[in-house]
């Protein structure tokens, strides 16, 4: 449950429920001891191929169910995915903001990215995070050459010396296309 009443950290023991409906007819349910909505989606679909002997065609799921996991099992499996991200809605309304990660121009060809002055941003290294489920993300790092006389530095960031960027390029392809297909 997502509910902290003693606000000590400690979430109570529950059950996340998921349904999956068609027409206002319940087609599949599964029951999750996890408080987030995006862990569930895997396990979901699995249990409606086996259910079933197939897939559907599309999901609509809200927010909760964005995540770069679950983009990589839905495309890989052909089920079109009309899922928001985290930052959808909030894009919508404001835009993206000139200095998030998100508005960096990248140059596939050379791996660079570009800040919103011009300046070049230059490939340091890759790395892995890896999700509370086991899902491993390739994040690549990115640092501008010279911020120190940027007349929007403070606005750009606020850490000493150049900005160092971390961009999943696999999220931001999904993001993408999510957002192509809202």
């Amino acid at each position: 449950m997502k509910e902290d009443h003693m606000l000590n950290g400690q979430l109570k023991p529950g059950y996340n429920l998921q349904i999956s409906t068609q027409e206002q007819f319940i087609l599949n349910y599964t029951l999750h001891q996890t408080s987030t909505d995006y862990q569930t989606l895997p396990a979901h679909i699995d249990q409606y191929e086996t259910l079933y002997q197939t897939l559907p065609e599309a999901i609509v799921a809200d927010a909760g169910y964005g995540s770069d996991e679950n983009y990589g099992i839905l495309q890989q499996k052909g089920i079109e995915a009309y899922i928001k991200y985290n930052t959808f809605d909030k894009e919508q309304k404001e835009g993206i903001k000139s200095f998030s990660n998100d508005s960096l121009h990248y140059n596939e060809q050379e791996n660079y990215l570009v800040c919103p002055m011009g300046q070049r941003m230059a490939h340091i290294g890759d790395g892995q995070r890896i999700t509370s489920s086991g899902y491993v993300q390739l994040i690549s790092r990115y640092q501008a050459q010279n911020c120190h006389n940027c007349p929007m530095r403070g606005v750009c960031h606020s850490g000493q010396g150049n900005r160092i960027v971390e961009v999943n390029h696999l999220l931001r392809e999904h993001k993408q296309a999510a957002k192509q297909r809202l």
